[in-house]
């Protein structure tokens, strides 16, 4: 896979800043004068731009340009991602390159944990990106409108209404991805010291929400596809001081891939209107099912609003938007609120490029492709799984989504096996760089379990190397 124009662009300015050839404050030449340099078109360099600024490497000052980002303020990239409204920026996460020596570093990975970046249309995207901006110019320096753009959110409702969900327009609001959504949903249902519900194993995105925010998270150990999922809710919420928001992912949980039954969705809607619990659903995984039907949300059986429904198109249509949206249901006022006192916005170029690839229909065939890949690369993943592992451990199928999750023997410790997956694995650094290996984090440890992202497409080493570990592993059960 070659490297694109704006890419290279970006990386150009990257390994200067990175070197100390641009300096914090420098200011970057201004976009009619790096298309002349480079003899690149706007739509090129705009994107390698909003890149770096994704990255947290340069900002934009007003009626200025663009400045190398002063070193005090340099950001995580992860967390730069939650903070910008960059479009189409390459995904950038860690690989086993540079394999985690320690469990801070493991969970670094885990906050970037995505599907393999081969399975996006990254050229019909950048295609409706340059059309986009051929037709509007000036675009992306306009300030985006509070709750998205009108002709978003009018595609957003009807796909909704495809997926059995049927939301209003005027009730969507457009946030940075779903982590800002998800922000937005705590920050409206909770103060400071509230308990919250969350299932076990806690993904380290919900840890890094609830711990910014200063509340408990209250650990449902049970699976969602399990039956005692129910009767353990219920007895946390009969409880003198029950917690009155939840944080769920119902289809396909990350990192478990467990899909809650439909008698279990309608269950926990009635317990919510029983016991006053808002419920807030995180569905991003929910385009992501290997076969058959989309399975249903919890908002979908929603007719009191106490449900926040919350996706985005990062994990099935395009990573590098960034756009992610929110149902408030009862809380909506609240979450208008602090969204207009935020002083975060969403590209209004970004917006209309997807706004455009839904009213297309483009999403159809795309998310049929993207499905029926992700099947069959699980599907190869567990077949190196099951015969090296033996009966050492049940292996459940895969329902949906792109992440396998293997509980791991109780007497082993999580060090040890980072230890050995550092021995077992293969060595990305002797792949080419542009390979779909290279940028996209194959492994993980998380909550004494193993977490295996079976989008990536499997070469020979990494057979022989799963396969090799799966021995270790039966060795230790």
């Amino acid at each position: 896979m070659s490297k694109t124009k704006y890419q290279a662009l970006a990386d150009e300015f990257s390994l200067a800043i990175g070197s100390g050839k641009l300096s914090p404050n420098a200011r970057l030449p201004s976009v009619r004068e790096l298309m002349q340099q480079h003899q690149l078109s706007l739509a090129t360099v705009t994107t390698a731009l909003r890149t770096l600024e994704q990255q947290g490497l340069i900002e934009p000052r007003e009626k200025s340009g663009y400045f190398v980002k002063p070193k005090t303020i340099h950001n995580n990239v992860n967390e730069a991602k939650i903070k910008s409204g960059s479009i189409l920026e390459p995904t950038s996460t860690t690989s086993l390159a540079q394999k985690p020596q320690s469990l801070t570093e493991a969970s670094t990975a885990l906050r970037t944990w995505a599907p393999a970046e081969d399975l996006f249309p990254e050229q019909r995207w950048q295609s409706l990106l340059g059309s986009v901006i051929r037709r509007h110019p000036f675009l992306p320096t306009r300030p985006a409108r509070g709750y998205g753009h009108p002709q978003l959110r009018a595609e957003l409702a009807r796909r909704s209404a495809e997926n059995g969900c049927f939301l209003k327009e005027d009730e969507l609001i457009v946030t940075q991805g779903a982590t800002e959504a998800l922000l937005l949903a705590l920050r409206a249902t909770t103060e400071a010291g509230d308990r919250v519900l969350v299932q076990a194993p806690v993904s380290e995105l919900f840890s890094r929400l609830l711990e910014t925010l200063s509340l408990v998270p209250v650990e449902i150990k049970s699976n969602v596809d399990q039956a005692s999922f129910i009767a353990e809710l219920e007895s946390i919420l009969e409880s003198d001081t029950p917690p009155g928001v939840m944080l769920l992912v119902a289809n396909y949980h990350f990192p478990t891939g467990a899909l809650m039954p439909l008698t279990t969705k309608r269950h926990l809607l009635r317990l919510s209107e029983k016991y006053a619990l808002t419920i807030i659903e995180d569905d991003v995984y929910g385009d992501l099912q290997h076969d058959g039907s989309r399975p249903l949300t919890l908002k979908s059986f929603d007719l009191k609003g106490s449900v926040i429904y919350v996706n985005s198109c990062s994990k099935s249509l395009a990573p590098g938007l960034r756009i992610g949206w929110l149902a408030a249901g009862n809380w909506r006022e609240r979450i208008e609120y602090l969204k207009s006192a935020s002083a975060s916005s969403v590209s209004e170029l970004s917006q209309l490029v997807l706004a455009e690839f839904l009213a297309q229909g483009s999403h159809v065939p795309h998310l049929r492709k993207f499905r029926k890949l992700l099947k069959s690369r699980a599907d190869e993943y567990l077949a190196i799984l099951r015969p090296a592992l033996g009966s050492a451990v049940e292996l459940k199928d895969m329902p949906g989504g792109y992440s396998y999750w293997l509980p791991l023997p109780k007497n082993s410790s999580a060090e040890e096996i980072y230890a050995k997956i550092n021995s077992y694995w293969p060595l990305l650094n002797s792949v080419d760089a542009s390979s779909v290996l290279a940028d996209t984090p194959q492994v993980a440890v998380i909550s004494h379990g193993l977490c295996i992202n079976t989008s990536i497409p499997l070469t020979d080493p990494l057979r022989q190397s799963l396969t090799a570990f799966c021995f270790y592993l039966r060795g230790l059960y």
